[in-house]
């Protein structure tokens, strides 16, 4: 028994030895040092508060560019804030605002060149869906409605497009056929318009649904053309 308690005592001893080695070790190790350490700590602190001061200041630098690209309302703002940042996402939703502002003023040149321009750069699927609608609106608004029927229709017919955009323009494309009076091509593409069957929560959709269900009950009304065959008029004789 007392032999084990000296051995227990001794492996103790010796634990306790070699942590208090270690921790003078470390001592001697942190004494010598500490200027590096201390150094390394600070650099670490520095770094992080600089990485956050860094990111603030983008995020904020990102914003104040955003806020000046949308408070841009008139055509020299805009093309102002778009030469200045045409790199932000937001300069396309300017370079939009000024396309329809042109189309407002019937400049369709310029409108068909601000297209142009957000076709060529790294647009959402999203915004080149709606700048073919607008090009078909804009044929319209120079008059030109077999040519914005034929965009409409094209438009209404590719499956790649969402549901609301392909009932936006199949309805475009009835309400123009009807405007034109071919009421056939009119019903073929309000019908279209009508069966989409848009979720509940999908106002856009439900809107142009009802449009074309409200014009085909319309035309359902409407008289029907009938084409009248014309009778070459008989030659009367002179009388003798």
């Amino acid at each position: 028994m007392t032999a084990d308690k000296n051995k227990k005592k001794a492996l103790d001893a010796e634990i306790t030895g070699a942590l208090l080695d270690d921790f003078d070790k470390f001592e001697h190790f942190a004494t010598t040092y500490w200027k590096q350490i201390a150094g390394v700590a600070v650099a670490i602190v520095v770094g992080v508060a600089l990485w956050v001061m860094i990111s603030d200041s983008r995020k904020a630098s990102e914003r104040k560019i955003n806020d000046a690209i949308c408070n841009a309302r008139t055509e020299a703002e805009i093309i102002k804030a778009v030469k200045e940042y045409p790199t932000y996402p937001a300069a396309n939703y300017a370079r939009l605002r000024l396309a329809k502002m042109y189309l407002n003023e019937k400049k369709y040149d310029k409108a068909y060149e601000q297209f142009k321009l957000l076709r060529a750069s790294n647009i959402p699927r999203e915004m080149t869906w709606r700048i073919s609608l607008d090009e078909a609106y804009a044929l319209e608004l120079e008059g030109k409605k077999e040519a914005a029927a034929a965009k409409f229709a094209e438009l209404g017919a590719n499956p790649s497009l969402p549901d609301g955009f392909r009932c936006e323009a199949n309805y475009g494309a009835g309400r123009l056929y009807t405007v034109l009076k071919k009421n056939d091509k009119a019903r073929k593409y309000l019908t279209k318009a009508s069966k989409v069957r848009p979720g509940i929560n999908n106002q856009t959709s439900r809107f142009w649904v009802d449009q074309a269900t409200f014009m085909l009950v319309r035309l359902s009304k409407a008289p029907k053309v009938v084409a009248v065959k014309k009778v070459p008029a008989k030659k009367i004789k002179p009388k003798k």
